[in-house]
Formats: structure tokens, sequence, C-alpha cells
């Protein structure tokens, strides 16, 4: 039976040679993993791994596994899986409804259907 939730098999983040992460474990739905230690630790690294937008910069080995698919090598637009930053990312001079039209893609030209996904 597949397990939901993510799941991090002996993920591995190096740069330089330099261990920065080293994490196995899994998370079900409905629990939190918190990943503490100092800026420059290695903390937004892992997220861009899940994520799948590491820095080539970057050496990484282990496997991300989201509700039993193995995502690991699958592009970040194929992953359904997104971060949601601390600081905020928003235009000041826009609108909500104007930052959320700025994300929507370009080929929604109807305004009543860019309006209904906003």
């Amino acid at each position: 039976m597949p397990e939901p939730g993510l799941t991090l098999e002996r993920v591995t983040i190096r740069r330089g040679g330099r261990a920065l992460v080293e994490i196995s474990g899994h998370v079900a739905p409905g629990e939190v993993l918190t990943v503490m230690g100092p800026s420059g630790s290695g903390k937004s690294t892992l997220l861009s791994y899940i994520i799948g937008t590491l820095d080539p910069a970057f050496d990484a080995k282990g496997r991300v596994v989201l509700n039993d698919t193995d995502i690991t090598d699958l592009a970040p637009e194929q992953r359904h899986v997104g971060i949601l930053f601390q600081d905020e990312l928003l235009f000041p001079h826009l609108s909500v409804g104007e930052n959320l039209a700025f994300g929507l893609r370009a080929s929604i030209r109807c305004r009543v259907e860019r309006g209904r996904q906003i």
C-alpha cells in the first residue's frame, strides 16, 4: 500500500566537497518537519532540492518520494511541490488580484477566465 506524504531517502547535498545537508525521514500528511541551522547551513538548499530547482553548483544525491512516487528526477513543474518564502515577494504597486494575475499563463487571454482563476 502506498505511503502518503514526503519521504527523503539518504539525501545528501554537498558544495565544494563539504556536506551541507544529510537527511533521511518521512513526513506524513498533517505532520511537520522542522529543519534548523545557522545561515548557510543548507536549509533553503534542501527545499530547492525537493522542489527541483537546486543550483548546479551543488552536488546532491538521494531520493525525494512524494505519495509513493519518486519525483527526484522530475522537472519542477511536474513535481507539484512549491514553497512559500517568509519574505513577501509581491509587487507593492499591484493589488492582490493583480499580483495573482501576474502569475497566470499568458495563454489565458479571456478576461472572464482570468478573473475566475484569480
